[in-house]
């Protein structure tokens, strides 16, 4: 199975802006779950993701399955886990995608500690890229089984959001969502207008 250079790839590292183990995993999620719902075309089904982290794996389901914070089909819930539920809003069907547990070595933790906090030789560095890319060609090119789980769940999947009224602050003149507004002396005010005290 030969993902590295796919289209859809391409343009998931080009969002993101650069490759690695996480972008790599999040993008075999995110695949994963369209597949266990049954399309090709994230559009045909309307789908929404509820995300358990707010890290590198995140940028895939925007790209693959169009997901978006502006579109009002992504949701964080960040429990620290890499895991994601995606549900169709036309069907009612949802899954739950997981990375399985995977371990890096002593060695590899502590040489990418290392690196992180820029004391590293020339050597180190060149050490860690080539463990990194290898990890990265495993986790594109491993059978799902060996990688993550995929499974039914039930979920009330976020209602499509609202168009609101945005009228003007009286105060600042900016223009505020309807629901963020507040009255201050008998005047429409946006929330940071609102608890300004009034000298």
């Amino acid at each position: 199975m030969e993902l590295t250079y796919s289209e859809d790839w391409q343009k998931v590292v080009e969002f993101h802006g650069h490759v690695c183990p996480g972008l790599a995993t999040g993008y075999r999620l995110a695949k994963a779950a369209l597949k266990a719902l049954g399309y090709q075309d994230p559009e045909e089904g309307d789908l929404v993701t509820i995300a358990e982290s707010d890290r590198c794996t995140i940028d895939p389901f925007q790209i693959v399955l169009g997901c978006t914070i502006g579109k009002g089909k992504l949701y964080i819930n960040s429990t620290g886990k890499q895991a994601f539920t995606v549900g169709c809003r036309k069907s009612g069907k949802a899954v739950r995608v997981i990375q399985l547990p995977y371990k890096y070595s002593p060695e590899s933790d502590a040489l990418t500690r290392r690196v992180m906090s820029g004391r590293v030789s020339d050597e180190e560095y060149r050490r860690y890229k080539s463990e990194r890319e290898a990890r990265i060609r495993e986790i594109l090119t491993q059978p799902d089984e060996k990688l993550l789980k995929v499974e039914a769940v039930s979920v009330t999947l976020p209602e499509k959001e609202p168009i609101f009224h945005s009228p003007c602050c009286e105060f600042c003149g900016e223009q505020v969502m309807e629901p963020w507004t507040r009255m201050r002396e008998g005047k429409i005010a946006c929330i940071a207008c609102a608890v300004t005290i009034v000298r």
